[in-house]
């Protein structure tokens, strides 16, 4: 792996490049996993090389990429002395971020994937946001774009404004029923505080898929000031073929490992009864997530037979009544009674239904995204039309014409 020396942020040599660079205080490292990302590296890079916050680190951790992703980040970090690339062989996100964090100095860390794209703003209004308040964890809003389809749909699992408890600071015993599903475990739509995450000692899982659920619910649950940020800022990209959205099928199991390992947690904090309903309706969410998005006919039907077998009880889902469950739940609820109660042919039928209902929501989000930019654009038209039209813009003109010309004259000279 290539390391670097960071002692003291007075710079250091590139291993790579050879050239030395100066760094100065870095208020946020930026943690970048890289997998196999040639296609979408040049724009996830420049939207952080780009960001308003200028005073970052930017470390992009190899993952054994076979593409051309490696050659990409070389020339990056020969150009921009905030870079630098560590490489591992193939272990998977969780071992990348982890890899990450031990060379990170920045008082935050951001990790953000390699395949999405950010708002320019992101870090600095997160990072202020965090200064503001002396917060351990910030959270930001995000919007799916869809790879397959070319267009953005909203994405209401990275924060769920009417689940969140009234103030601007936080924490999990202000919302112990929805701490795992006001915001998603995904990690890169937060900023977490480096010293309070090396303090409780918290790692990412280095398993193959949802590395990320036991580092974010744990942080969630351990940090004592939580704030949020309202806006869209992250561009979440789905539907690439080859990620992990796609590729369940190799490690079907690590959801199960990671809920069971997060619930064995909450279990030794002594805190898992407080916070048993959240934990219910996300596990719930992520098991049906995880059926669903088996590609390969055997995987569905095995892991279905799992479910059915125990692995849900082991959870604590099984048993509860219906109410138990959050009403943005109940479309995988849905699918969990189908599961209990029908066969597996009942399950493919109710599935084939609610992929075509899911179809249609995302055109239909999409249609209303176009109808809302088209009707301000008119707007705007029309506003800019009655102004032109109307007499005292006309008798303002006639008077700012001779002076205006003045003016010309004057700056040619």
């Amino acid at each position: 792996m290539h390391v670097m020396d960071w002692e003291n942020m007075r710079g250091h040599i590139c291993g790579d490049c050879g050239k030395e660079r100066k760094m100065g205080e870095v208020k946020v490292s930026v943690i970048v996993p890289v997998y196999n990302t040639g296609a979408y590296l040049e724009q996830c890079l420049s939207g952080i090389q780009g960001q308003t916050l200028k005073e970052i680190e930017i470390i992009c951790v190899d993952d054994g990429s076979s593409d051309n992703s490696v050659e990409q980040i070389k020339k990056l970090e020969s150009e921009d002395a905030r870079l630098c690339l560590l490489t591992q062989k193939n272990r998977g996100g969780g071992a990348a971020r982890n890899a990450g964090m031990r060379h990170a100095k920045g008082k935050y860390l951001v990790f953000l994937d390699s395949d999405d794209y950010f708002h320019p703003e992101m870090l600095e209004k997160m990072y202020l946001r965090c200064e503001e308040d002396a917060a351990q964890i910030c959270v930001c809003k995000a919007k799916c774009y869809h790879e397959d389809l070319g267009f953005e749909t909203p994405e209401p699992a990275s924060m769920r404004e009417e689940l969140l408890p009234e103030g601007g600071v936080f924490n999990w015993k202000d919302m112990p029923e929805t701490i795992f599903d006001a915001f998603h475990n995904w990690p890169w739509n937060k900023m977490f505080l480096r010293s309070f995450i090396e303090e409780k000692g918290l790692k990412f899982q280095e398993i193959r898929r949802t590395n990320d659920l036991f580092f974010t619910c744990a942080a969630l649950t351990e940090a004592e000031r939580i704030v949020t940020v309202r806006e869209e800022f992250v561009y979440y990209r789905v539907g690439i073929a080859g990620s992990c959205q796609t590729t369940n099928g190799e490690a079907p199991l690590d959801f199960f490992r990671a809920f069971l390992a997060l619930k064995e947690y909450l279990e030794g904090k002594g805190i898992f009864e407080q916070v048993k309903r959240s934990f219910v309706n996300h596990a719930l969410d992520g098991c049906m997530a995880n059926l669903n998005s088996q590609e390969e006919g055997r995987a569905h039907e095995e892991l279905y037979r799992r479910f059915k077998e125990g692995l849900l009880k082991q959870l604590a889902i099984d048993g509860q009544p219906e109410e138990y469950f959050h009403e943005y739940n109940r479309r995988m609820y849905g699918f969990y009674k189908v599961l209990q109660n029908g066969d597996y042919q009942d399950f493919l039928r109710y599935r084939i239904g609610d992929l075509k209902a899911e179809r249609d929501r995302c055109l239909i989000s999409d249609h209303h995204e176009k109808v809302k930019f088209a009707t301000g654009m008119l707007g705007y038209r029309q506003q800019k039309h009655d102004l032109l039209a109307c007499r005292e813009y006309r008798l303002g003109a006639k008077l700012l014409y001779v002076p205006l010309k003045i003016r010309d004259i004057i700056r040619k000279k």
